[in-house]
């Protein structure tokens, strides 16, 4: 090899090293090419907890994987995404901190009755917590629940509780329906609990559901919301109707409401009487039980012409009654209206008749009663009046026309003022443009070539000046 070595020249020598270097290169990138990794996405926004679950499942497994994202993201092999995914979600892995009902599936029997209430708990918590992360705005959710002990023979006077905390994902919100929905989900999962009963906020800490005790709700806060939305309901639908009635944008409706915000609690008893048929129909209460007895004294009287008087038989009727009893419990809610007050105003001049059914409309839109005190203005812009103010000495007012209108300026007034007003503009700017030539200087150079300019003009025109006009040693400056 050495010596066929020796008999190649420069030039073949090279050649032979670049395909050598070449044919290394082809077969190293061919075997990576073969060799590598096509990663794909596992799980994506996972949490540290989730993501060291995942890591160490698929180290059980013995899965290629590698993390993404701070972590957040799990990556394995493109061919085996579909199959480590069913492996692992066939597993019982305690995602987001929580175990459901698969905690059961273990049973031991040397368990007290105490560890079975709390794993149930732990279930019961885990189960909603998995419902409630399946909504698309939710990324995290904690959900803890406070159930009362019961007793084998007492009741706990204690009701059931629930508080939850939201993450809400990056440029999404709750609305109000759905913060309800997940209250009434949350509380018909659990036995005994009331939506009102479960307080939900967010990740930084703000409530997004409405307590249904009696103090949060007479907050100030709570009762200036209610009445906002209350109003702002009611002056959707009057300018609903005014827009049909209308047109878009020519008629406004306010609504002012005062609400009622107490809480009344009405509990009323009556007796309910019954007529008894032998005391001629007098209500004497419900017959429950009646006896009758007789008793013979076994000595006649003498006395008696009759023979039925005259053994003294004595009769005995003992009668028992009960008065029934009416319980009747009234529970009057807080955010009760108490009384409207709707203001419409109408861009166009309305007369008596028109105005008397705009009122009607704008009541029945705002369900306003003349009962209970509501009151109804509708009202004309144009009908609107400033107050006058007292005119200064001297000045005459002009007076209205003749169909009661205000008096206007004529039609070719505003063209007069536009046209005025763009003359002085283009005086003004006139002016300035010739101030601004005026002010302006010749430079030396142009001062020496306006001269000579001027010199060959009037050689041009007196060729008889040409000998005697020479010129000065300082006429340029």
């Amino acid at each position: 090899m050495k010596a066929w070595w020796m008999t190649l020249n420069l030039q073949a020598r090279r050649i032979l090293l670049a395909g050598f270097l070449a044919a290394v290169v082809s077969l190293a990138a061919a075997a990576w090419w073969t060799l590598r990794v096509d990663y794909a996405v596992l799980f994506s926004d996972l949490r540290p907890q989730d993501a060291a679950v995942m890591a160490a499942e698929l180290d059980k497994l013995k899965a290629t994987y590698v993390l993404a994202d701070a972590g957040a993201t799990v990556m394995v092999d493109r061919a085996e995404v579909h199959t480590l995914r069913m492996k692992l979600m066939g597993r019982d892995l305690p995602l987001h901190g929580t175990v459901g009902l698969e905690l059961f599936n273990n049973t031991d029997f040397g368990v007290t009755d105490f560890a079975q209430k709390i794993n149930y708990q732990r279930a019961l918590q885990g189960e909603l917590t998995r419902t409630i992360l399946s909504f698309p705005e939710i990324r995290d959710a904690r959900v803890h629940l406070a159930l009362p002990e019961q007793g084998l023979f007492k009741q706990n006077a204690a009701r059931p509780k629930a508080a939850l905390t939201l993450t809400v994902r990056a440029g999404q919100a709750l609305r109000g329906e759905q913060v309800s929905g997940i209250q009434r989900l949350v509380a018909a999962a659990v036995p005994g609990l009331i939506a009102g009963e479960v307080t939900i906020v967010d990740q930084h800490g703000v409530a997004l559901s409405r307590s249904s005790d009696a103090e949060s709700d007479a907050g100030g806060s709570a009762r200036l919301e209610w009445k906002r939305e209350t109003e702002n309901y009611l002056s959707r639908k009057a300018t609903a109707v005014l827009d049909q009635a209308f047109g878009p944008g020519q008629a406004l409706a306010s609504v002012d409401v005062t609400l009622n915000m107490d809480h009344v609690r009405v509990t009323t008893e009556d007796v309910v009487p019954a007529s008894d048929p032998r005391a001629g129909g007098v209500p004497a209460g419900v017959l429950v039980r009646e006896r009758e007895s007789a008793r013979d004294n076994g000595t006649p009287d003498a006395r008696a012409t009759d023979a039925r008087a005259g053994r003294g038989n004595s009769m005995q009727r003992d009668v028992e009654y009960q008065a029934g009893r009416r319980t009747e419990h009234v529970v009057s809610q807080a955010g009760a209206i108490r009384r409207i007050h709707v203001v419409a105003l109408v861009r166009q001049p309305l007369g008596e008749q028109q105005r008397a059914e705009v009122h009607k409309l704008v009541a029945a839109a705002v369900g306003a009663s003349v009962e209970r005190g509501d009151t109804v203005v509708v009202q004309a812009v144009a009908a609107v009046s400033v107050a006058q103010q007292p005119a200064p000495p001297g000045f005459v007012a002009e007076a209205p026309s003749a169909t009661g209108a205000p008096a206007t300026f004529p039609a070719w007034m505003p063209g007069l003022l536009a046209f005025a007003g763009l003359a002085a503009a283009a005086l003004a700017w006139r002016q300035r443009s010739s101030a601004r030539t005026r002010v302006r200087q010749l430079t030396e150079r142009e001062r020496r070539a306006t001269l000579a300019q001027v010199q060959s003009w009037m050689l041009e025109s007196s060729p008889a000046l040409a000998d005697g006009v020479q010129p000065e040693a300082g006429a340029g400056r």
